[in-house]
């Protein structure tokens, strides 16, 4: 993922968190705001209490490719935070999970919305 859409700095992240809106389900947690810019930024979240590094590390990596493989509305900052239980998930079981909670914040361009007349 190129560096402009990765979300950096504490006080972006604590904004996101204050003002944002949330959605969560057993595996992920996603915190959603508006960005006035014309592409997505990400940032991902997992807790040292999930398993070591490369554990940890994993499901970034995971976390990225399902958002990375996604058709998302632009203009808009979202942080994923795994859950307890994320670790164990395969990448389906996370894609799932990140796909539901994409539809429940309307950031997923779905193919009815793709076809509707304006």
């Amino acid at each position: 993922m190129q560096s402009r859409f990765r979300l950096s700095g504490d006080k972006r992240f604590s904004q996101i968190h204050q003002e944002g809106r949330s959605v969560a389900n057993n595996l992920l947690v996603v915190r959603v705001l508006p960005n006035e810019l014309d592409y997505n930024r990400y940032g991902f979240m997992v807790s040292k209490r999930l398993g070591n590094s490369v554990t940890r590390n994993k499901v970034k990596r995971r976390l990225r490719e399902v958002v990375r493989q996604s058709d998302l509305k632009s203009g808009w900052d979202a942080v994923f935070i795994a859950r307890r239980g994320a670790e164990k998930a395969n990448y389906h079981e996370l894609q799932q999970a990140a796909q539901n909670l994409l539809r429940r914040t309307r950031l997923i361009s779905t193919m009815l919305e793709r076809n509707s007349p304006e």
